[in-house]
């Protein structure tokens, strides 16, 4: 064997390991990130908690949803013909949303010339004095940044800067840009709760002392005020808090390779989190389905794996689209449960009959109705900020 054959298997094993151990960590990152979503500290959800709560808004731990069945086991709705191609959904219906993943990223949007009304007011946007408590911090003199200010608070926290010409845009360090202002807001209410008085305070006085290192004066809202408006909006977050998922048990388990085509043929792709998802056209998700033992997917696995259960998640308050993407999601269980003879069923291995499906939609609709009356829309940017 010569040389040159020697060294291109060499070559070969090398990307074969490096492909492995990059499954490998991807399947530990999941699994570490579905334990920190999933961890439960409390009794059965299904059977002591109330209908279609994710998170008690007292304990600030999310929740599993409970799926009402009215009609019982016995009438099990009748499976339609496969059809995994399915149709485009209609754009009027899903509207165009900045696609987040941990952070909005509004640096990229260089299209923009900084002196764009539109673009300005974007910026602005980036805090929500609705969502946000936002500190001022005014420069003595125009200031450049040496070092991003970092805050040690659980709450997210995003920085918009007022340059010399009084143009507002994400704060970042750049040479030869000098800041006459910074708005710093933390996010006051998230999954994880309201913001409590102890972090309020905390954030206060990390930025005071930064303002102090900088020879700035520095404002803040109303505390007690803002803490009120906190506890209240984590109290409607919680009544809307609701994630659906919709198990498929087949009879026999269910082969990776056939399950990631036809997953694949009804337009879904596989994320990084380990999860077929059907994506918007801005990249948000609609729905997803994973593995019911929450083992992540991935392109090693599914080649050589079979998985007992599905779960298809419909994420409600983070959908855009509402009721119409639940029904296409429905409909996608449903074409799974045909082809891979197996049953739908809730949390409690229920059958879900069209009874109980229809006072799922029911209660999606109520839900929606009230983000609707509150200024949250389903699947915007607020939405996506407060349900994270």
């Amino acid at each position: 064997m010569s040389e040159l054959q020697i060294g291109l298997l060499a070559l070969g094993a090398a990307v074969v390991g490096l492909v492995y151990g990059f499954n490998v960590l991807q399947e530990w990152r999941f699994r570490k990130k579905t334990r920190q979503a999933f961890a439960r500290h409390h009794d059965d959800v299904l059977l002591n908690v109330p209908k279609n709560n994710v998170r008690d808004g007292v304990k600030a731990t999310r929740l599993e949803p409970v799926l009402v069945d009215a009609a019982g086991a016995d009438n099990e709705p009748e499976a339609p013909g496969f059809e995994p191609e399915l149709p485009p959904l209609d754009s009027h219906d899903i509207p165009e949303l900045p696609r987040l993943d941990d952070d909005i990223d509004l640096e990229e949007e260089t299209d923009f010339a900084f002196d764009s009304a539109d673009h300005q007011a974007l910026v602005v946007a980036m805090l929500d004095p609705s969502l946000d408590f936002i500190a001022e911090v005014v420069f003595h003199q125009s200031h450049e940044l040496a070092a991003m200010p970092r805050f040690n608070v659980a709450k997210r926290v995003q920085i918009i800067g007022r340059t010399e010409k009084g143009l507002w845009k994400p704060a970042e360090i750049l040479p030869g840009t000098r800041y006459k202002q910074l708005n710093i807001g933390l996010q006051l209410v998230d999954r994880g709760g309201a913001v409590t008085e102890q972090e309020l305070a905390s954030f206060c006085q990390q930025v005071s002392r930064f303002a102090d290192e900088h020879n700035a004066a520095v404002s803040f809202p109303q505390r007690q005020q803002k803490l009120v408006a906190a506890r209240e909006l984590d109290r409607f977050c919680s009544e809307v808090d609701m994630l659906i998922g919709i198990n498929i048990v087949p009879r026999q388990p269910i082969d990776g390779a056939r399950l990631r085509s036809f997953s694949e043929a009804g337009g879904l792709q596989l994320e990084p989190d380990g999860a077929f998802h059907y994506l918007a056209d801005s990249g948000n998700s609609l729905y997803s389905l994973a593995a019911a033992d929450q083992t992540p997917f991935s392109y090693h696995n599914l080649l050589d794996h079979s998985f007992a259960a599905l779960t298809l998640l419909f994420d409600v308050p983070r959908v855009a689209g509402g009721v119409e993407v639940f029904d296409r999601a429905l409909e996608f269980a449903q074409q799974l449960a045909h082809e891979f003879d197996a049953q739908l069923v809730d949390d409690n291995h229920r059958v879900l009959s069209d009874v109980g499906l229809t006072r799922i939609r029911d209660q999606l609709q109520h839900i929606y109705g009230s983000m609707d009356d509150r200024g949250i829309a389903p699947g915007s940017v607020a939405a996506l900020r407060l349900f994270a």
